[in-house]
């Protein structure tokens, strides 16, 4: 009979499971309704393209629904904003925002091109430099030049460009030139790279000679950017930002 007795009592007191279109509830044996939720509730985390509209977004939205928020930069395109993980929640670790950078030109490792392709990609695909208005003008030489002779010595090539009949003009050309292409966020400084470049008759030849590092100076610049834009909320300890 005790046994009876207690089977009894469990199954009068163990909640009844409905299920009413998607949603799920559970009844406990005093009538108290409460739904049972797979997955824990949280906002889609917002897409944006720009670090301003991130700087606006923590100072305004982020900041208030979340003690602390932690902003990295996980490689020159990229930048994450999220909060930590809530205990309440499953140690649920929401992301506010993931920023990429987007219409950047950018810039390969290697790039081969004709003279006049060249040129036209240093006035629009490149923040200015010295050594942007040298490769500018040699290239506007070498157009111009009715007879191009061109001679490398596997060190340093020389061209020769003759215009009309008698003007002649015999330059070496520099192999190492620093230059400045478009190749992460638009609001802040572009990161130099050293370009190895040779000349031949087809073209132009542009070769990332710096190890890729220009990667790691681009986040450090938009770290340095961030940090400028959300000076207060970091000198009070609601944001943290880190590579």
């Amino acid at each position: 009979m005790l046994k009876k007795f207690i089977e009894h009592i469990q199954e009068t007191t163990q909640p009844i499971i409905r299920e009413i279109g998607p949603a799920i509830f559970a009844i406990t044996a005093d009538g108290r309704v409460n739904e049972v939720r797979p997955t824990i509730d949280h906002p889609d985390t917002l897409d944006l393209h720009s670090l301003d509209a991130l700087v606006k977004l923590v100072q305004t939205e982020a900041g208030k629904a979340s003690d602390l928020l932690y902003i990295t930069i996980p490689d020159h395109l990229t930048v994450h904003c999220f909060g930590r993980p809530d205990p309440n929640a499953r140690f649920f670790r929401q992301t506010y925002y993931e920023v990429k950078a987007t219409d950047v030109p950018g810039w390969e490792k290697e790039m081969q091109m004709g003279f006049e392709e060249a040129q036209i990609a240093l006035r629009t695909r490149f923040q200015e430099t010295t050594d942007t208005i040298y490769a500018m003008k040699l290239l506007s030489d070498i157009c111009c030049g009715a007879k191009v002779i061109y001679n490398d010595n596997g060190v340093a090539t020389t061209v020769t460009t003759q215009k009309g009949v008698a003007l002649q003009s015999n330059e070496q050309v520099r192999p190492i030139i620093t230059l400045k292409p478009y190749r992460t966020f638009q609001e802040v400084e572009q990161p130099e790279s050293i370009f190895l470049i040779r000349v031949n008759e087809r073209g132009i030849s542009f070769t990332e000679a710096d190890g890729g590092m220009w990667k790691l100076k681009a986040r450090e610049t938009i770290k340095a950017f961030l940090e400028g834009k959300l000076s207060q909320e970091i000198s009070e300890g609601s944001v943290i930002i880190a590579l």
